[in-house]
This record gives structure tokens, sequence and C-alpha cells, in this order.
């Protein structure tokens, strides 16, 4: 979970799902309020914290107010799991910019997972025959090399 600094607590939690959900929230609060999102990712990838620091660099960048207490954007969780905390100063105009960098850092582990997912939408339980297909031909090359290993020992 993200460790908020000492002196702050959590005056609003939502569920949100969506994009827009979050410009709708935004909309509602007050100018200024401190905002923080979670991105749940699938699994945590090879180079993610090396997104983190680039999503951070970028956002920096971009000139978007931090926290006063906490002076980062992008927080990898702490604990292993797939989730980046962005936490930002809210401004209906500062989630779209947020959005379109973070699209940008994330791309990659996004682009890659997708193929996937679309033949799974379209055709369902081809992965599971794609997983099956590969033992099988792992089991049967070595029931093909095993007999001659076997051979070659006497």
């Amino acid at each position: 979970m993200f460790r908020l600094p000492a002196n702050l607590t959590i005056g609003s939690q939502y569920q949100l799902v969506s994009s827009g959900e979050v410009t709708a929230l935004e909309e509602a609060l007050p100018p200024r309020s401190r905002v923080l999102v979670g991105l749940v990712f699938a699994e945590r990838y090879e180079d993610f914290t090396k997104d983190c620091e680039l999503a951070e660099t970028a956002l920096k960048e971009a000139g978007i107010p931090t926290w006063p207490e906490y002076d980062r954007f992008i927080t990898a969780d702490p604990d292993g799991e797939p989730i980046v905390w962005v936490s930002y100063v809210s401004s209906p105009a500062w989630w779209t910019i947020i959005l379109l960098i973070l699209g940008g850092a994330f791309l990659l582990p996004i682009l890659a997972a997708l193929p996937m997912k679309i033949v799974e939408w379209l055709f369902p339980g081809t992965m599971d025959i794609i997983t099956t297909l590969v033992v099988v031909g792992i089991l049967g090359g070595v029931m093909m090399f095993m007999p001659k290993m076997l051979k070659g020992g006497k």
C-alpha cells in the first residue's frame, strides 16, 4: 500500500475503473486537492521500476505540481505488488497530461499483453490450447531422445 506522508490522511476513497471517472471526480474536488491514483498492472514486469522513473522524470518536466509534503509523482508499490501510485495536486487539465505521459512510459507492457488478450477474447480457451501444445511438444521431445540417451549408457 502507498505510504502517505505522516501528517496526511485519506479524506475520501473511491473505486475507479476508467480515466473518465477520474476526470469527473477531479471536477468535483476543491481546487488544489491532493489526488492519489493507483494503476494496477497484471504483473510486475522486468523494467517496471525503470518505467516508473521514466514517468517520474517526464511528469516533472511537464511542470505539474507535486504534493508539498511529497515531492514525487510516481511511487512503485514498496511491497512488490504490480501497482504504481500517482500522486499530484488536482486540476482537471492535469489528468489528461498525466495519462498521456504514463501511456508513453508504460506503453510497451500494455501493448505486449494486448495481442494475447484479443486472441483470448475472440477465441476463449485458445491460450490453454497453446499452453497444452507447448507442454506436449516438450514431453514428446524428451520421450524421443530418452531411449537414445539410455542406449548410449550401456
